[in-house]
């Protein structure tokens, strides 16, 4: 394990060409669409030494697995994969300030869970530990949504916020649900952030807030989904007038393609010369899809360590059934879920058909529902024959390989992000203290990780 901290320097390359090499050679594991494992054949990928150790472990030892238990008794390969892993974690700041948050009267906002509500408290009370530091008189929420972060940091800061949204109709609805009180502090704008927004962003804020003075800006996000957090740490990088940046990425599958015939291929990854240059060993590069960005934003072993032994077997059963429907699907051909109904533990050609309804794509794009074959049924006949009553089981023990590999997949994907960002900065002369914080709870929501740096 290694530490990443605010105020040591990290070893980009080392951690990013260890971290590389691990996961091309376990790429057996993530790199495909969830849904085509079967189709892959990954469920033959995993050792049958792997396999025999995972029959022996009771749901406890199993829900620990990807928290960092090993057993002496477990194979030597499957000892190697995980002590790897180990090796890989990165122990980060944790945020101990939600306190700020968790102890004062909760007000119940209309449309916001617990999730949700958790996220938002954590994001602001972070702000409010460093707005002495940032002493920044205007904040820029980028990705606003419907507005409560914007309005909980006037609350707790009492600064002036400016929310930008690109959708028009969460902005009319802060428009109007924002009382008359705080609509000069708190205001929201409509437009689709781009790199090319900055200057109408500075613009925006020049002309609504009066106490707006350069370099007193500070950009936050609470969902700064796919490529809008690249965007705020270039805004950050290149514009005087931001101070500081306080963000929590998320969605990272959702980044673009550098054109529609590379899907996997990203404008935003890799960020860092660092990780392009890991990167030129052709066989490296195999590692980086859409699979991997996935697998980084998916659910953390923190979750997983909460599964009954029924939740289990229950998972299994659904990632096993559409993996097999997956499986016996021609070119053109797709599936609508029908109706949510009780599983039967036995899996049969019958009551596989059944819960799916079969759509088949015409030439002009549009799709139409056709019956199942006796193609589509000889294929299945054959997959059950396969893989007998095993199969559900195989399919949750690949699903906890991944979860190993979650947190190595999104160490990447951060770090690469922090690497670039502190690589730009130092070419430029820019002088920045930054910080990667993980959130207590990462159990209860996976945007886990808060994505912290200001101007000195």
């Amino acid at each position: 394990m290694v530490q990443f901290t605010e105020t040591h320097p990290f070893d980009y390359t080392d951690y990013l060409s260890t971290a590389a090499e691990f996961l091309y050679k376990y790429k057996w594991i993530f790199c495909y669409n969830n849904t085509k494992f079967i189709r892959c054949g990954v469920l033959e990928e995993i050792p049958q030494e792997w396999i025999n150790d995972l029959n022996t472990v009771s749901n406890e030892e199993f829900n620990h697995i990807p928290l960092g238990l090993i057993k002496d008794t477990w194979c030597d390969s499957f000892r190697d994969f995980l002590q790897q892993v180990k090796r890989l974690r990165v122990e980060y700041d944790a945020n101990q300030n939600n306190e700020l948050f968790d102890n004062r009267p909760k007000q119940k906002r209309k449309g916001i869970n617990p999730k949700k509500s958790y996220e938002i408290g954590n994001l602001c009370s972070f702000i409010e530990s460093r707005q002495i530091s940032t002493d920044a008189t205007v904040y820029v929420d980028f990705g606003s949504g419907l507005g409560y972060l914007s309005e909980l940091i006037h609350e707790r800061c009492g600064v002036k916020v400016l929310g930008i949204e690109g959708n028009a109709t969460l902005v009319q609805t802060c428009n109007n649900r924002t009382p008359a009180c705080t609509k000069e502090a708190v205001q929201y704008c409509h437009h689709y952030i781009t790199d090319d927004s900055y200057e109408y962003i500075e613009q925006q804020c020049t002309d609504r807030f009066d106490s707006f003075r350069p370099h007193q800006a500070a950009l936050v996000g609470l969902h700064a989904c796919a490529d809008l957090s690249i965007t705020a740490m270039n805004c950050f990088l290149h514009c005087k007038w931001v101070k500081s940046l306080t963000i929590m990425p998320c969605c990272y599958h959702r980044m673009k393609p550098l054109n529609e015939n590379t899907p996997n291929e990203f404008q935003n990854f890799p960020l860092s010369e660092e990780l392009r240059t890991v990167l030129l060993d052709g066989k490296h590069s195999e590692i980086i899809c859409r699979s991997f960005l996935r697998l980084g934003c998916q659910q953390t072993s923190s979750r997983w360590k909460t599964r009954t032994m029924e939740q289990h077997l229950q998972h299994g059963r659904i990632m096993f059934r559409r993996g097999l429907i997956d499986a016996v699907l021609e070119q053109k051909e797709s599936v609508r879920i029908g109706k949510p109904k009780l599983m039967p533990e036995e899996i049969t050609v019958d009551s596989m058909l059944e819960q799916f309804t079969l759509l088949q794509e015409s030439e002009n794009s549009s799709t139409r529902e056709c019956p199942w074959t006796d193609y589509h049924r000889n294929r299945m006949s054959a997959l059950l024959v396969k893989y007998g009553s095993e199969g559900p089981k195989l399919a949750e023990y690949l699903e906890c390989l991944q979860t190993c590999l979650q947190s190595v997949c999104e160490n990447v994907i951060l770090l690469d992000r922090m690497c670039y960002m502190e690589g730009v900065a130092n070419q430029s002369g820019l002088k920045i203290r930054r910080n990667l914080v993980k959130l207590r709870d990462d159990g209860l929501s996976p945007r886990c990780f808060i994505f912290y740096a200001r101007k000195d």
